[in-house]
């Protein structure tokens, strides 16, 4: 097998949860989509507003790179990160532990 098929074969599993590969597995699996719920949410506030990354970084006082990263999901952003960026942005931060009921 090689790595390119590895890593689409590892990319199937890590996506479907019923596959039950373990808590670790499940941890990756729920981290990825809060990483990409949290980047789409950033990207179309952002969009919506006609800013570029740049001026969304320079609003909340980052860089762009790393607005790219949140918006790309490639990392769980800190609280303090979220907040710049909801603030930046003109949005409340919401943070719910347990059922959104």
């Amino acid at each position: 097998m090689n790595h390119a098929t590895w890593m689409t074969r590892r990319a199937k599993e890590l996506a479907d949860p019923a596959t039950h590969l373990g808590p670790k597995a499940q941890e990756i699996y729920d981290e990825t989509g809060l990483a990409i719920e949290l980047g789409r949410s950033v990207y179309q506030r952002r969009t919506e507003l006609g800013w570029s990354q740049a001026e969304l970084a320079r609003r909340a006082g980052m860089t762009q790179p790393a607005i790219a990263r949140l918006e790309n999901s490639l990392a769980l952003p800190s609280t303090r990160t979220l907040l710049r960026v909801a603030t930046a942005l003109g949005q409340p931060l919401h943070i719910t532990i347990g059922d959104a009921a």
